[in-house]
């Protein structure tokens, strides 16, 4: 049985990527999402942004969002408040060019308690999530099985789609696998029904 199409007009996808830059990998994307006409939301790394500045630059350049994932992506409801500020922090000294307005807080593994929640927002930023777990970080979704299992989130009980108005789609641009099938993903989320891919706004 084929599934149904529940599509909507005002279907939004948010397609965000974590723990980069990468050397090799993040170009690739950002190669990708070019050709697609996409913009994205890059979650970045300190010690990444410290290593690879001029890729960091290269995203936001495209036109993409950039947000902080911590500096070394502990997780952060281990620490203390004054070291969850450092976490955050170092990482703003390196791409606060970049950042925005509103800044946004994606922390490592998703991973937060009260006090994440308001030393994050003593330092000004908005926690931000994801509803769509790809997994294309866990060895067993290599190399392609992470396109799958993204897209069954999307579906709903019965086998029915369901298109949500907001989906924010979790991925990471340091894996070569997510490199190599991102197209295809992004063809795959479009061939459910009409799609907006759009950025994550307050920049």
């Amino acid at each position: 049985m084929n599934p149904h199409h529940h599509t909507s007009a005002n279907r939004s996808v948010f397609l965000t990527f974590d723990d980069g830059p990468h050397p090799k990998h993040t170009d690739r994307v950002l190669k990708t999402l070019s050709d697609r006409q996409i913009n994205a939301t890059f979650f970045i790394i300190g010690e990444n942004a410290l290593a690879f500045p001029e890729i960091v630059y290269r995203i936001a350049a495209a036109g993409h969002r950039i947000g902080n994932h911590s500096y070394s992506h502990h997780d952060l409801t281990k620490l203390s408040a004054k070291e969850i500020e450092s976490q955050i922090m170092k990482t703003e000294e390196l791409i606060a060019l970049y950042l925005g307005k509103e800044k946004l807080l994606r922390p490592p593994f998703g991973a937060h308690n009260s006090l994440v929640e308001k030393v994050a927002k003593d330092l000004g930023y908005q926690l931000y999530f994801w509803n769509v777990d790809t997994l294309d970080w866990r060895e067993s979704h290599r190399p392609d099985g992470w396109v799958s299992h993204g897209l069954a989130q999307f579906n709903g009980r019965d086998n029915t789609i369901v298109l949500n108005d907001n989906t924010i789609v979790l991925n990471h641009d340091i894996h070569e696998s997510t490199a190599d099938h991102l197209d295809l993903f992004i063809s795959e989320i479009i061939a459910l029904g009409p799609t907006r891919f759009e950025i994550v706004a307050g920049g």
